[in-house]
């Protein structure tokens, strides 16, 4: 396809309609959801519908703007207004200042978002549209990794986390910070939000800072109790390589697939060492494995693949049934962790999203606004992964924003015609 092509296919492009029609099509309720959020403002004063204000943050969201006041600014176009008024079905002479937007989401229940997002993430597991992406035709991927948000050396609010910190000049400062622990479910090139967890100081861990092992024990919970019947395999980096974290995957009926170095668990790689020289139970070149290994009374499977040209080691503790015919692919899953970093965490931070951008000040907002970023990664993912047109022109994130934010802000579309539309993941 030469630059002609491209330019001309790409002005073809229908990018908002498709957008709109992927909720539509796929999450119908979704902004009735958004509607009944519980609504705790004075309602003499409510100018806007709660999904008006969802809607517009989504969209912002979705458009690449990365600052609240940004979004007011570029979304303030006759256009985008009218789009906007046809996605909530209903009649806008203009949209919600940020300021707006920021005083409802310091006061929405987060656990209300939270459930918005449930109902996206089941409605893809009852729609069967992400099953072929579950491992040995059972078990759903999560991947569970922590990273760091806002970070700033003047404090925001009562929870954030406190670390001490030098400078370059070697002067000792405290470092106030926001940080999650996130599991992402794998669907196949995708990575879809299913559970977050806040790190954070609250009366209740006044005495002791809070910490990721701990928010890890609160995030199983929330997880085994939105799904209690599925069926999981979790994955995490060596820090996740423990007893307690076993026994919640034990407790819970789930599988795991853990990255193992040998510092985590020395007497345990130890005895992986000596056993695997004398008895390697592989049969393939560069790879290793040993079963049945014990583990304060658990049975342990231990699996390496060494890659000669990288000089690289990848080792795993696992639950899972280990065969030679199913190593290759075993090993392959537990290197899919790379995909929080890179599909989730560096796309949100660098590129499409802007998670270290600190929204608001108050901690309630926050966690509003990393809930919404994760709804919209979903419905980005979605976009881009799924419209065959957009995976032909092999657009960039930042084109692909582009056109969405020109078709929302300059143009009036049709968006109450939904045909269906046919996703197709690699």
């Amino acid at each position: 396809m030469n630059r002609k092509e491209k330019r001309e296919k790409k002005s073809e492009l229908n990018i908002l309609n498709d957008l709109v029609t992927i909720v539509k099509q796929y999450f119908p309720e979704l902004i009735d959801k958004f509607n009944s959020l519980t609504d705790l403002r004075n309602q003499s004063y409510v100018k806007y519908k709660m999904k008006v204000i969802f809607i517009v943050r989504l969209l912002g969201l979705m458009c690449e703007i990365k600052s609240m006041h940004g979004m007011t600014r570029e979304l303030n176009t006759k256009e985008s207004i009218e789009n906007i008024a046809q996605i909530c079905g209903l009649e806008l002479e203009e949209i919600p200042h940020c300021d707006t937007i920021n005083d409802v989401f310091e006061k929405v229940k987060v656990e209300e978002i939270e459930k918005i997002r449930k109902y996206m993430i089941s409605k893809l597991i009852r729609g069967k549209i992400i099953q072929r992406y579950k491992i040995r035709d059972r078990y759903y991927h999560i991947i569970v990794d922590g990273t760091g948000l806002a970070a700033s050396r003047k404090k925001y609010n009562e929870n954030c986390l406190v670390k001490k910190k030098t400078d370059k000049k070697g002067k000792e400062y405290q470092e106030y910070s926001t940080y999650v622990l996130e599991a992402k479910l794998v669907v196949g090139k995708m990575v879809f939000s299913i559970g977050s967890e806040f790190v954070e100081n609250t009366e209740e861990n006044e005495t002791k800072q809070d910490c990721e092992t701990k928010a890890f024990k609160r995030l199983a919970e929330k997880i085994k109790k939105e799904y209690p019947k599925l069926k999981i395999l979790i994955s995490g980096d060596a820090l996740y390589a423990s007893k307690p974290v076993i026994d919640i995957c034990k407790e819970n009926g789930w599988k795991y697939i853990i990255r193992f170095k040998e510092g985590t668990i020395p007497s345990l790689y130890q005895e992986f060492e000596t056993v695997v020289a004398e008895s390697n139970e592989s049969t393939k070149v560069n790879y290793e494995y040993v079963t049945g290994l014990d583990y304060e009374g658990e049975k342990i499977n231990v699996i390496k693949y060494t890659d000669t040209k990288k000089d690289t080691e990848f080792v795993y503790i696992t639950d899972l049934p280990i065969t030679n015919k199913n190593i290759e692919n075993t090993i392959n899953v537990g290197r899919n962790r790379w995909k929080i970093e890179n599909e989730g965490f560096n796309i949100q931070k660098n590129r499409t999203f802007d998670i270290g951008h600190l929204y608001s000040k108050n901690q309630t907002a926050i966690k509003v606004h990393y809930l919404m970023i994760q709804i919209a990664h979903i419905l980005r993912q979605m976009l881009e992964k799924g419209i065959k047109e957009i995976k032909e022109l092999k657009l960039k994130l930042k084109e692909i924003s582009q056109v969405l934010k020109k078709q929302l802000t300059s143009t009036i579309r049709n968006l109450t015609v939904h045909s269906k539309i046919q996703l197709r993941f690699d």
